[in-house]
């Protein structure tokens, strides 16, 4: 829900919405797709973080997660980290895959899990956009869950 330009936390029921779906029957299709979102994430590394950015050159969080998806597949996810939050089909850390979404805590940030154990994120203006361990220090605190974009179910 926007109001004004902002956004603001929904109340989700936890299914995912349609239109955050990517539906493939192929798995090899499936994994070729998110190692080209993963791939597109990790070569943003050293673009800066600029609030309200959707690249190239400058992201913040949810749009380098756009900018990703959007240039692998075609699809256009909420721009926001609290409409991605509210929309995705939630997978376990266990369970995740390359090319989920981290969800962190209070819906306020989002990055790419790029495997490996890594995460890409448009972390702050300090740092700009890194690919960083996810499941050590503030990343592993922070992350709640992982947002699934591509199925093949």
């Amino acid at each position: 829900i926007a109001v004004t330009g902002l956004a603001v936390n929904p109340a989700t029921t936890g299914e995912a919405d349609a239109a955050t779906k990517i539906r493939t029957k192929n798995v090899e299709r499936a994994d070729q797709l998110r190692e080209r979102i993963a791939d597109i994430a990790t070569a943003q590394k050293g673009d800066r973080y600029s609030l309200g950015s959707v690249g190239p050159g400058a992201f913040d969080c949810s749009g380098l997660v756009n900018f990703a998806y959007r240039k692998a597949t075609g699809k256009v996810l909420p721009r926001t980290s609290y409409q991605l939050a509210g929309s995705l089909e939630r997978v376990s850390r266990k369970n995740r895959k390359v090319g989920d979404i981290a969800l962190y805590r209070g819906n306020g940030h989002v990055g790419i899990y790029v495997g490996k154990g890594r995460i890409a994120q448009a972390l702050n203006s300090r740092t700009g956009v890194i690919v960083d361990r996810a499941d050590e220090g503030w990343n592993r605190s922070m992350i709640y869950a992982y947002g699934r974009v591509i199925q093949t179910k």
